[in-house]
């Protein structure tokens, strides 16, 4: 029981652990990435959707001001045509008439300023904007003490005359713009134009929380917009007025596609990539329009999404304590999908803003990190069990066959002697996929295959850790004679593993060096174990590793093949191996020699490269290839070629490897 609950409580660290990670992010300025990139996701995923038929703009652009006579600047538009224009969308039925214009000082003609407002009596319908600026206070020392928000509003002319005015404030964030005030406290909780248009016309807008969050329609011009002198033509029409502007509720202000002319505009998700924004009476035709039609976004609290988070990426985690490291990141990317799917979904349909990028893509790769981490750890206190599970006493054979040679020194004794150190290749990804006894019993089938081999020609098998075997032919005697020993050994092993594999058997990788060695007990008072240590073991260590760089499966240093022996035996050039600072030459070792042409054609390519030469080099090489497709040297050397000048090679053609 108490080994159950350890391993329930064990299993709970990754979940824990994910939700602590996320947390950590939500402490972050993340949030901001929804209002950025997680709200344009959102926007693409839907695409643009149609505005009410019921709202509608007239644009006092650069098109219409040359077509009147009027300035550039809206602004200064002579206030009598304002008058025309209102007489006669009263006249055509218009249900309610909004300005994004203050007439906030007086203009000559006087009477123009009269003929406006009487226009605005008499239609009755007219509603104006207002405009919000922070002034500073400060001391009479000049200290600034704070700050308050002053309302410009219209000419008293033009306020008595209008059915209301209000605001319209849209807070700006780093990514633009989102939302509005619904009642701004600073203005005394005054409603905002959209609301007291939108209760003109009967919709009387939910409560709201003060802040709205606009649901765009879509890019410039998704709500209808039509410019200002053609509403004027349409307008003198009875018919096609009535037809175009009966029970509309029409905004007046400034937009222009020109993004030069832009002067009122707003960065929003639907800003174009030539710069373009939504001009503020755009904003205002979409607030009114989510209001009409009940459309404007909800957004939870960010404190109110925050469980639901945390919860979301311990979940994510799960798949990562029962599948392999690909599958469990296969589910937790579908599940990042789901999230995505399920939020554009809400987004689209419900008109319900929830978080994308944290909820879809944060969270799957917070799990996905702890779960490799985790994957990592296992992977490793899996190697340690295999390391205890693992039959040692095959490798204690071969310390007690040694032992006779050690009596009398308990010291330990130096030799010289052959040392094979071998590798499983991919064995990283095996383990990572079975459980500890299973590695366990494909590890003791392959070194019941392994160890007799060395055994056969006259080595003895000093080390096992995890799947690395270190073998030991002594050579104080007859070097020649250890040297083809352990040459014959590692080409039957080549064989057995890689060319003709059978049960029990995996492809392996091999390396071979001579040298002095020193054999002795190692270890504590009451756990001592023969061993072999020297440079010896750490230089054959790092010739098998070469095999990853140079595509090979045997490798031997030229001290080696000095000594002669069975197989075949190919320069390849000198290398640093990792770690090391003195050059090793090595040789790729082969049951049978390469064609002649092909050996011929690789021997002057690896003298050019010595000489200098990298293109003769590349060359023959290239050549090499024609030959024998899958030469790895060849491949390797074909590469360092094209990339001498970033790898560098000296004079001498020597060859620094990495540890990877």
């Amino acid at each position: 029981m108490i080994r159950h609950l350890a391993r329930s409580l064990r299993a709970a660290v990754l979940p824990l652990a994910s939700a602590a990670a996320m947390g950590v992010v939500l402490l972050t300025s993340a949030w901001d990435w929804e209002e950025g990139a997680g709200l344009r996701l959102l926007y693409a995923l839907r695409g643009i959707r149609p505005p009410p038929d019921r709202v509608m703009i007239i644009a006092l652009d650069a098109t219409s001001a040359g077509a009147l006579g009027q300035s550039e600047r809206p602004e200064r538009w002579a206030r009598s045509l304002h008058a025309v224009l209102v007489g006669l969308l009263a006249e055509r039925g218009a249900a309610v008439v909004g300005f994004d214009v203050l007439f906030e000082r007086s203009r000559e003609p006087a009477e123009d300023d009269q003929a406006l407002a009487a226009a605005f009596r008499r239609a009755g319908n007219v509603m104006l904007v207002e405009q919000l600026t922070r002034e500073t206070i400060s001391a009479p020392d000049g200290t600034a003490l704070g700050s308050v928000d002053r309302r410009v509003r219209a000419l008293p002319l033009f306020l008595d005359a209008v059915a209301g005015s209000g605001p319209f404030v849209l807070p700006k964030t780093p990514e633009g713009v989102f939302e509005f005030w619904d009642s701004l406290p600073s203005a005394g909780d005054q409603p905002s134009l959209p609301v007291l248009m939108a209760e003109r016309i009967g919709a009387a807008p939910s409560p709201a929380a003060r802040r709205r969050v606009l649901n765009l329609y879509g890019p410039l011009g998704s709500v209808r917009t039509v410019s200002y002198a053609r509403a004027l033509a349409l307008a003198a029409d009875p018919q096609e007025g009535a037809v175009a502007f009966a029970g509309k509720a029409v905004l007046v202000g400034f937009a222009e596609s020109n993004q030069s002319r832009q002067a009122d505009a707003y960065r929003t998700p639907f800003t174009r990539e030539d710069g373009v924004d939504l001009p503020g009476v755009e904003l205002l035709a979409t607030a009114l329009g989510n209001l009409l039609d009940g459309s404007g976004l909800t957004r939870p609290e960010d404190v109110a999404t925050v469980p639901p988070l945390l919860a979301w990426a311990a979940l994510l985690s799960l798949p990562w304590l029962g599948l392999g490291t690909r599958r469990a990141a296969l589910v937790t990317a579908i599940l990042g999908g789901v999230a995505v799917a399920g939020s554009a979904w809400a987004f689209a349909v419900l008109d319900l803003w929830l978080p994308v990028i944290l909820a879809g893509l944060v969270a799957p790769a917070v799990a996905a990190l702890l779960g490799i981490a985790w994957h990592i750890r296992a992977a490793r206190r899996r190697e340690r069990q295999l390391r205890r599970a693992v039959d040692l006493g095959l490798t204690h054979k071969g310390s007690e066959a040694l032992a006779s040679l050690l009596r009398g020194r308990e010291a330990g004794r130096r030799f010289h002697g052959v040392c094979l150190c071998s590798d499983i290749e991919g064995y990283t990804a095996l383990a990572e996929n079975l459980s500890p006894e299973a590695t366990r019993d494909i590890l003791n089938r392959y070194f019941a295959a392994f160890i007799p081999v060395v055994q056969a020609h006259g080595g003895h098998v000093m080390d096992i850790v995890g799947d690395a075997v270190l073998s030991l032919w002594l050579a104080d005697d007859a070097p020649d004679e250890a040297c083809a020993r352990a040459r014959a050994a590692v080409l039957e092993l080549h064989t057995l593993m890689n060319r003709a594999p059978a049960e029990g058997t995996l492809p392996t990788r091999f390396g071979l060096h001579v040298g002095p060695v020193f054999l002795g007990e190692l270890g504590a008072t009451h756990h001592r174990e023969i061993r072999a240590v020297g440079n010896i073991v750490n230089t054959a260590s790092r010739i098998q590793s070469a095999n990853k760089h140079l595509g090979t499966r045997i490798l031997a240093s030229a001290e080696v093949t000095a000594h002669g022996g069975p197989g075949s035996a190919r320069p390849l050039g000198r290398f640093v191996l990792a770690g090391q600072s003195a050059p090793v030459g090595l040789h790729e070792l082969r049951c049978e020699a390469l064609p002649a042409d092909a050996d011929r054609a690789f021997a002057d390519g690896l003298a050019a490269w010595s000489g200098g030469a990298a293109d003769w080099a590349r060359e023959r090489f290239a050549a090499t290839l024609t030959l024998v497709p899958g030469d790895g040297p060849a491949r390797f050397y074909a590469a360092r070629c094209r990339e001498r000048g970033a790898l560098g090679a000296d004079s001498d053609g020597i060859v620094v490897l990495g540890s990877k």
